[in-house]
């Protein structure tokens, strides 16, 4: 009697599963997850940055800023001979513990099935953790994971009509295929990334550390091998390459050794979405050959990925292994979409627009049409200004600019209707709020969004208050800067501390920035001069930390101090030369600054507008390059020539982000 056709469909089946790399391990060979990493032929060990990572690398996990899910199924081995139909189905979903500060917990389940006859579930729960950025280890992430392993098969006929010398059936039952079916056991993965740079990171996994023992009879030993990885990873801003070295101990002792080279690139858009391709070549041990190539489409919060593997050299009469994936991100876009988001918007408007200027959203209350409205504003009238400017609106529309100026001040007004004050001297908090919002209502939104902060710091039992900083936050799209309670200064004292911190780093840029923010609101502030010219001075820019400390000399009560001020002056003048000096590059007004910009070219473009779009070009592509200190260059220059720029001053302060 021969052997039944279903006898060998399994047979056939699980051969080309479990050999398909050579190996002829039984049960819970590595499938991978998802859709994106398998298209890079699972090299994902040094990248780990999104929900899969939970099976390739918890340590990752880490680097989750908001709550992701996926759901994918796979089907293996595709047009095989015998009609098999192996799929595996899964599901994954991690999130952030106090906004990232405990760790982000992930949850994982899998089930790979040939159907009818065999399946495997796996459920884990994983843990990464990324060191805090004020300690040592703040470049490292670790993450560890728990897992539980079920498998089982289907007694068939066979079972109870035993194969004999492999050719004929006796009649009898199979000793080994009567016995358990089933069999459950734990066991563990750990993980590992270093941060080397901006752009390079490191990792490594050990997955199945604790070498379950999944054999289906008590007596016997079938034990899950562990494998480790290492692997590298190489990000730019829309590129990703990366590398994974493999070693898995195979059955007759050998170590096997596998090499997998991926690359990934986006392609972005404003309003259509992104779209990636990817793709990875991998060779090793056992005559492992493999090539997979990987497609997504990602628009607002969800992401579509699709997945190809085809193993060469193995398994024949195949037309690969298809995966099928789909995420969706919860929460807000995170400080690297919006940078990227704002990136795209700006090459738009350089791209399309025929007569480019430096952005202004907001119309000018200095507009003949609206002289009554701005001097309702400058008595801080804003209920009967919002009144006056909305009577009037019918007649100005359709003017987007006109558009943003009654939402800004609508929302004034709902808040406070009026803020004159005649019988008594605002106190400093008043008074920085009533900056802020001129500032808002002319469309200086960075400085208002830090005049209204101040304010909220020196009196943050008003609720109305704080309300009103997250509403203009969410207008202006620029977070508020809170100040924790414990401050008891308020915004100075804040911003103190924060240079303070750069500054014991060593990193002087950055603590730089924190007192220019600062001396932007409090320009005569006596401590924030005297480290600016400290910062100056370890950057090289002498010029500069003579002004500073000459203005901290003239405001410095103490003549103990006085003299200090005076060496180091002279210290800075003989490093740069006596007759260095240095010229404040907003000595103009803004208003003088306007009417310059507004100077016409012979182009039709005005001078400034001219080298502000040729500037932020320069800082846009030395970004995508990864040249941060070019970037910033640029775009210092650009609040140079507009120190109202705001595209450009939030390009800045990312860059300052990222480079922490």
């Amino acid at each position: 009697m021969t052997i039944p056709k279903r006898a060998k469909i399994t047979a056939l089946t699980l051969a080309a599963v479990f050999g398909a790399a050579g190996a002829a391990f039984a049960a819970f060979e590595d499938l991978g997850f998802g859709a994106r990493a398998p298209g890079m032929g699972d090299a994902f060990t040094g990248v780990a940055d999104d929900v899969s990572t939970a099976y390739y690398n918890p340590a990752g996990l880490s680097n989750l800023e908001r709550p992701k899910m996926m759901a994918s199924h796979s089907i293996f081995y595709t047009g095989l001979s015998d009609g098999s139909s192996l799929g595996l189905s899964a599901a994954a979903f991690a999130t952030p513990i106090a906004s990232g500060r405990n760790g982000t917990l992930g949850v994982l389940y899998q089930q790979f099935s040939l159907a009818g006859v065999y399946n495997e579930t796996t459920a884990q729960v994983s843990w990464g953790y990324r060191f805090n950025k004020q300690s040592r280890y703040e470049k490292f992430s670790v993450g560890a994971t728990a897992k539980y392993l079920s498998h089982g098969f289907t007694r068939l006929e066979e079972t109870y009509n035993a194969v004999e010398s492999d050719i004929l059936q006796n009649g009898n039952t199979d000793p080994v295929l009567a016995g358990a079916n089933s069999r459950n056991a734990f066991d563990a993965d750990l993980g590992a990334l270093y941060r080397y740079s901006k752009r390079w990171t490191f990792g490594a996994a050990v997955l199945n550390a604790m070498q379950a023992n999944v054999a289906f009879s008590s007596l016997d030993k079938d034990k899950v091998p562990m494998k480790t990885r290492v692997g590298a990873s190489y990000k730019s801003l829309w590129l990703l390459l990366a590398a994974d070295a493999r070693l898995q101990k195979a059955p007759d002792g050998k170590m096997d050794k596998q090499f997998i080279f991926a690359a990934e690139k986006v392609f972005p858009s404003l309003d259509r979405g992104d779209i990636s391709v990817r793709g990875s070549l991998g060779a090793g041990d056992r005559e492992f050959r493999q090539a997979t190539l990987g497609l997504s489409y990602k628009i607002q919060r969800i992401q579509v990925d699709y997945g190809f593997s085809l193993p060469l050299g193995t398994v024949q009469q195949t037309t690969g292994n298809h995966k099928l994936a789909l995420s969706y991100h919860f929460g807000a876009a995170t400080q690297g979409e919006l940078a990227e988001t704002e990136l795209l918007d700006q090459y738009k408007k350089l791209r399309d627009a025929q007569d480019y200027k430096s952005p202004r959203d907001t119309a000018s209350l200095n507009d003949p049409r609206l002289a009554d409205v701005k001097d309702l504003v400058r008595k801080e009238n804003y209920y009967a200004a919002n009144k006056q400017l909305l009577e009037k609106a019918s007649d100005l529309l359709p003017d987007a600019s006109i558009v943003s100026l009654t939402r800004r001040l609508s929302n004034v007004a709902a808040f406070y209707p009026s803020l004159a004050v005649e019988d008594r001297a605002k106190v400093r908090w008043e008074e920085l709020l009533s900056a802020g919002i001129r500032d808002f209502i002319s469309g200086r939104d960075l400085r208002a969004m830090k005049e209204i902060a101040y304010a909220q710091s020196l009196n943050q039992q008003d609720s109305a208050l704080s309300s009103f900083l997250d509403r203009t936050g969410e207008m202006t799209r620029v977070t508020p800067d809170r100040v924790p309670a414990d401050f008891s200064r308020g915004w100075p004292e804040y911003k103190m501390t924060q240079s303070d911190e750069f500054y014991t780093k060593k990193r002087y840029s950055e603590a730089l920035l924190k007192l220019e923010e600062l001396l932007e609101i409090e320009p005569g502030h006596l401590m924030a001069l005297k480290k600016s010219g400290s910062c100056n001075y370890m950057l090289g820019n002498y010029p500069k930390s003579v002004h500073d400390w000459e203005l901290a000399q003239k405001a410095e009560p103490d003549p103990l101090e006085k003299a200090k001020l005076a060496k180091m002056v002279e210290e800075a003048k003989a490093k740069q030369g006596k007759s260095a000096t240095w010229e404040p590059a907003s000595a103009q007004t803004p208003a003088a600054l306007a009417e310059e910009e507004d100077k016409p070219a012979a182009d039709g473009k005005s001078n400034s507008a001219r080298e502000i779009e040729k500037l932020y070009q320069e800082g846009a592509d030395s970004y995508a390059k990864g040249e941060y200190g070019k970037a910033a260059d640029s775009f210092r220059k650009i609040l140079t020539l507009d120190p109202a720029n705001t595209q450009a001053k939030k390009a800045l302060e990312r860059i300052i982000r990222l480079s922490r």
